[in-house]
């Protein structure tokens, strides 16, 4: 019988949030870019501690470049990595484009990024764009997953493209969860 969940105690809850959370205020329309600070703010009001890197199509305050200090809890990954209950959690976020368009950088240069987070042996890797899994419908980056591969961190939570099925593994231990458009409930 499997234990019974308990969602009503956030002291032991954290979630990961894999960027993307803008909407245009007429929900009428898919893109758009805008301040998620509030979203980022209510999942802190709510869980014990939050990790998250930003999609490419969110900003937090005015500015884009903005990096938001909402609490000590709520861990904005741009290349960090952090000790999160037990685990250690790197993130990058954006994606692979040009950098003069939001929050995209060049290829070369997010994989070194990537490749530097890790090889300083990572648990868990928050990322918006990532690989693409085992699948031919789970769509992402092929040289990101030769990279993951290389280095194979226990879990990466990624979002930006949506898949069917959300979770794909890799003959080398690599575990790829996609939570674009989803929730997913993980427990011990």
């Amino acid at each position: 019988m499997l234990p019974k969940l308990n969602l009503n105690d956030p002291a032991r809850i954290g979630t990961w949030l894999a960027g993307d959370f803008y909407t245009v205020p007429a929900l009428d329309k898919r893109g758009g870019t805008g301040d998620v600070t509030s979203v980022w703010r209510a999942f802190h009001d709510h869980f014990a501690w939050v990790a998250c890197v930003a999609g490419n199509h969110d900003t937090f305050g005015d500015s884009p470049q903005h990096r938001p200090r909402i609490a000590a809890t709520v861990h904005y990954l741009e290349g960090d990595i952090v000790n999160i209950a037990g685990l250690r959690v790197a993130g990058i976020g954006g994606i692979i484009g040009n950098p003069t368009r939001h929050h995209r950088r060049y290829e070369d240069e997010y994989l070194k990024t990537l490749e530097l987070l890790l090889d300083d042996q990572v648990d868990v890797l928050l990322m918006h764009e990532g690989p693409n899994g085992t699948q031919p419908d789970q769509r992402g980056n092929t040289r990101i997953r030769e990279v993951l591969e290389k280095y194979a961190p226990s879990l990466v939570v990624r979002g930006h493209a949506h898949w069917q099925e959300p979770f794909a593994e890799f003959a080398c231990g690599l575990q790829v969860l996609n939570v674009d458009a989803r929730i997913v409930v993980l427990t011990d």
